[in-house]
């Protein structure tokens, strides 16, 4: 029998609903080996996750098969308040299959999937939004830029950008950003020096989004959803993300990109002090004035998705050609003195991070390169 009415009938409280999920599958089955400072540094990844978009995203925490001491963890920080959604499976799902069931139940306009070894920057929010503002016909974005990826999973990109008028090859990304994301995978080699010197950049109304993206952490609109393949992948499928998530955005037609520069780092198994010093600016940070968020226009389909698959990789064969031959002419035009081709990994004592620009400047198919 039921006896009165059921309060939650008449809880008219706020919906919890933001535009922006932030998706972070975790797998740490153990805390001893590779996954020895695990716990150490998925701490350094949700600190920095709270710090920097705590009350502008929700958060959903997946994990898969944890051990239990991280566990405990992750319940805590649900209890704490900025995480909405904890998903405890007793099994590893794998990553792609994790982070699918959570994107298609979301109803956010953006959903970020990342790694959680990743470290969150103050500002990364706001400039990988920038980028769906600006180009309405981004699909996927990173705030992470890799060069070397320029022209993976970009023909969209590439194609419609060059009809536009809105493709240049410049400096943008700091050479600490890449040297960063080289040292944490193990390649410290992964970016050559053409990829160094100057990266494929878009620009558009004063605003500029770098091509070439990873997916250790990637922001996708919901208009993506639909496109990612219905049965699951099976955690041991090689290349799942590429079938699951990095294939999708460029059949639909929408454009792959990332900011130009590094509002998140992967930091791998092993903690550093660095990694720390990132935490405690972002706890000092000091926001200027806050502004409303700009409406975030209807997303924009590009024409390239007339053509079939075929084609379009050899026209994207024929202008990564051609940019080519016309990067290695303006490097023999304007070749810099030896000395100044490359600053040093680090930035000079008294400089910060943050400040520090370089001057000097293979796509890779392996596993690392597309993280």
């Amino acid at each position: 029998m039921r006896e009165g009415v059921n309060p939650g009938l008449e809880d008219q409280g706020p919906d919890g609903l933001s535009r922006h999920r932030i998706v972070v599958p975790i797998y740490i089955p153990t805390l001893t080996g590779y996954f020895k400072h695990s716990l150490e540094i998925l701490g350094l990844c949700l600190e920095s996750l709270r710090l920097t978009s705590a009350g502008r995203a929700s958060v959903t925490l997946v994990a898969n098969g944890c051990t239990p001491e991280v566990v405990l963890e992750l319940q805590r920080q649900h209890e704490s308040g900025w995480v909405d959604q904890l998903v405890l499976n007793r099994y590893n799902r794998g990553k792609v299959d994790a982070v699918v069931s959570a994107t298609r139940g979301a109803f956010e306009d953006l959903l970020t999937i990342s790694d959680c070894d990743v470290l969150f920057r103050q500002g990364w929010i706001e400039g990988v939004e920038e980028i769906f503002v600006v180009f309405p016909e981004c699909g996927f974005a990173s705030a992470a830029p890799n060069p070397s990826l320029a022209w993976y999973h970009t023909s969209a990109t590439m194609l419609a950008a060059l009809v536009r008028g809105e493709v240049c090859m410049e400096k943008a990304v700091p050479d600490i950003d890449l040297d960063r994301f080289a040292n944490s995978i193990g390649w410290p080699e992964i970016f050559d020096s053409s990829q160094r010197r100057s990266q494929i950049v878009l620009r558009r109304d004063g605003a500029a989004a770098c091509v070439g993206a990873g997916h250790f952490i990637c922001t996708i609109r919901k208009e993506v959803v639909p496109a990612i393949p219905r049965e699951a992948c099976r955690r041991h499928l090689l290349g799942a993300e590429e079938h699951w998530l990095d294939k999708p955005p460029d059949a639909l037609g929408f454009w792959r990109l990332a900011t130009t520069r590094a509002y998140a780092y992967h930091m791998g198994n092993v903690p550093e002090p660095w990694m720390y010093r990132e935490i405690e600016e972002c706890r000092h940070f000091t926001p200027s004035a806050p502004r409303p968020p700009r409406a975030l226009p209807a997303a924009k389909r590009t024409w390239p998705t007339i053509f079939p698959e075929r084609p379009k990789r050899w026209m994207l064969r024929l202008i990564r050609a051609a940019i080519s031959i016309l990067a290695r002419f303006e490097t023999a035009r304007t070749k810099p003195p030896a000395e100044a081709t490359r600053r040093p990994t680090e930035a000079s004592p008294g400089q910060r991070e943050d400040e520090y620009i370089a001057v000097g400047s293979r796509e890779n198919r392996d596993e690392n390169a597309h993280r």
